[in-house]
């Protein structure tokens, strides 16, 4: 569904309005009342309007009609006739009596908190999005596992407001990143360092870093999708309970969902990681930059030597027309002329180069490159010889061979091929489309001249009891 087919054609015409500072106040208005009032009553929300239009100009445009003279009641009017208007607001009656109400539309309700939040300059403290993820798994996993479709849910709605709130500390480092290049001053410098940016380092990035390390519960909560994908009776009761709560017509568009949520939290926390690393590289680099350049600027000659240098600088740059403005304007509070060449007693000092007699420092090339190289060409090897399909294809082949549930010494290696076959099935045995689930037990047994781990192998759906 496209946004215009939602919202009126000019909806948004009351903020590039003349008047849209007024209007801009009237709906932040209309936000106050609607978050500690169910019913906004019409007269109130008048009254209000009355109290931001004293000592305010206020100027008719196109489609205003004003209720009598324009005195501060009319004005307030008209406001609200134009936010009913473009759609912004129903006018209506309280049930069962005669007093007015206004309510906003479903639509303006989300745009009416963004402005909001737009123009409030305070931060928002980090949740503990990722404890809150594995904490509510954990329990439904080992308390009450009725609930586990609500876990889940609730995993991918903190898992994608953790990816929100990774991406905006981000961007806003980067924001002061942006800042320090076009900063001149030391003492605005300091400030946004030790102000703004301690401000979202400690309410943002220091949460992130301690209490809710995402590194520290990464691996149990994928561990915890893990294990309930590979358990059938888990799956159908989620599905069950998902027809219960979301009432749907059929148990396909339930598993989609509950399968959908999984994979999403599962590949959000294959990257996250990495964003982390990213905003910590984003972090060190900031505090370096801030440093060098409150540094450098304390250190830049502010006396009457280093600022004529600075206006020489800038001079060279300009155009002749800019020059001869330039040079009009400084005769006039100092006593300068036009300096057409530099010799050796001239502002500057004429650099001196030195030379070396010593041979260069040879560049000593380690392998660390071709090792990396040889690594990530061996692992395109094994992914273009040992696709999913193939895995499953051979466990099939077990399957045939040994029936449902085949134990580790019964398996039959023949080559390396299938020694790499039976590891990359005891890795991959959790994802979804795999038809198998891996048992480890304890140690390890030597199988046709191979040394592989004590497991069994059965087909999903079917049980097996591992000592």
């Amino acid at each position: 569904m496209k946004l215009f087919d939602v919202v009126p054609g000019n909806f948004f015409s009351v903020l590039s309005s003349g008047n849209r500072v007024i209007y801009y106040d009237a709906l932040m208005i209309l936000h106050d009342m609607f978050r500690y009032e169910l019913n906004i009553r019409l007269n109130d929300y008048l009254a209000s309007l009355i109290s931001i239009l004293e000592d305010r100009a206020f100027e008719l445009e196109e489609g205003d009609e004003p209720e009598g003279n324009l005195t501060l009641s009319g004005r307030a009017r008209i406001i609200l006739n134009r936010l009913i208007k473009t759609g912004w607001v129903d006018r209506e009656y309280l049930d069962n009596s005669f007093v007015e109400i206004i309510t906003p539309r479903n639509y303006a309700i989300p745009v009416l908190k963004l402005l909001s939040e737009m123009s409030d300059s305070s931060l928002q403290e980090y949740n503990s999005l990722v404890f809150a993820t594995y904490s509510g798994l954990k329990q439904a996993m080992s308390e009450n596992e009725s609930q586990l479709y609500e876990a889940v849910v609730s995993a991918r709605a903190n898992t994608e407001q953790l990816q929100y709130s990774l991406r905006t500390l981000y961007h806003g480092i980067r924001g002061f990143l942006r800042g320090i290049v076009d900063q001149r001053d030391v003492n605005t410098l300091l400030q946004d360092h030790f102000n703004e940016y301690k401000r979202m380092s400690d309410s943002i990035y220091h949460p992130i870093k301690t209490m809710d390390s995402v590194h520290r519960y990464m691996a149990p909560i994928q561990g915890i999708l893990s294990d309930i994908l590979a358990r059938e009776d888990l799956l159908q009761s989620m599905r069950e309970r998902a027809m219960d709560i979301r009432k749907y017509p059929d148990e396909s568009l339930a598993d989609e969902e509950i399968m959908k949520s999984i994979d999403f939290v599962l590949d959000s926390y294959q990257t996250v990681g990495g964003l982390v690393s990213e905003i910590d590289r984003k972090h060190s680099n900031y505090t370096k930059s801030s440093i060098e350049k409150i540094q450098y600027l304390m250190a830049t000659d502010q006396s009457v030597m280093g600022n004529l240098t600075e206006i020489l600088k800038a001079y060279a740059g300009l155009s002749e027309s800019a020059r001869d403005r330039l040079t009009e304007r400084l005769q006039a509070h100092i006593q300068i002329d036009r300096q057409e060449f530099f010799d050796d007693r001239s502002l500057y000092h004429r650099s001196v180069r030195s030379r070396s007699d010593q041979l260069p420092l040879s560049v000593e090339r380690g392998e660390n490159l071709t090792d990396r190289l040889s690594q990530e060409f061996l692992l395109h090897q094994i992914q273009n010889a040992f696709p999913p399909s193939r895995i499953r294809a051979y466990i099939e082949q077990l399957f045939a061979n040994g029936g449902d549930v085949i134990e580790a010494q019964n398996i039959p290696i023949t080559c390396d091929a299938d020694f790499i076959l039976l590891m990359l099935a005891v890795i991959r045995h959790s994802e979804r489309d795999m038809p198998f689930t891996v048992d480890l037990r304890t140690g390890y047994i030597e199988n046709s001249g191979y040394r592989i781990p004590d497991i069994v192998i059965r087909r999903k759906g079917v049980r097996s009891h591992v000592e």
